[in-house]
């Protein structure tokens, strides 16, 4: 049965409006009720300082730690560039059918690759991203559909392109996994 709750959490700063906004987008991809947790500090722990990076598996780590089986799923939301040791960055992570997800809004925004701001832009990437990474978290893996939201995405031109949807094979499989 899949879980009906999910609590958000930003370790490091984050617009409030952002963790409102991304709570919507993702309750009701999934038909979850979200929470906003309280800010926790910047994941200084996960520092990887030769890199001037963070570990995101080490990130997923202390999620899971930090907030019991009992919390349900928990995803982070969190302006710190991520990576993981086989990739030069992440736009996010989560273990498969696992408890816990992080998304990293570093790379997202426009000003990462000298463009002016568009909140927009920024905010569709960070739902895209965000519903990809709870989709991972219920067992849906990567899709071969380049609109599908579970299509992996190694640049941000990659994010644009897709929907924020599921596709109907993906959608069914979720079907299937609950």
């Amino acid at each position: 049965m899949l879980p009906t709750r999910l609590p958000i959490v930003s370790p490091g700063p984050t617009p409030p409006c952002q963790e409102k906004n991304l709570c919507d987008a993702v309750g009701a991809s999934f038909d979850l009720t979200c929470r906003i947790l309280d800010r926790e500090p910047r994941p200084e722990f996960a520092l990887n300082k030769v890199r001037e990076q963070y570990d995101a598996l080490e990130l997923l780590a202390y999620l899971e730690k930090r907030y019991s089986a009992r919390d349900g799923l928990i995803l982070a939301i969190t302006d710190v560039d991520l990576f993981i040791s086989v990739l030069t960055f992440v736009f996010g992570e989560a273990r498969l059918s696992g408890r816990a997800a992080v998304i990293s809004t570093f790379r997202l925004r426009e000003q990462y690759y000298g463009r002016p701001s568009d909140e927009e832009i920024f905010f569709s990437r960070v739902e895209k991203s965000a519903i990809h990474e709870v989709g991972h978290m219920l067992g849906l893996v990567h899709c071969a559909d380049l609109n599908c939201v579970m299509h992996a995405s190694n640049t941000v031109a990659d994010t644009d392109v897709k929907s924020p949807m599921l596709c109907p094979n993906c959608h069914a499989g979720l079907r299937k996994i609950s």
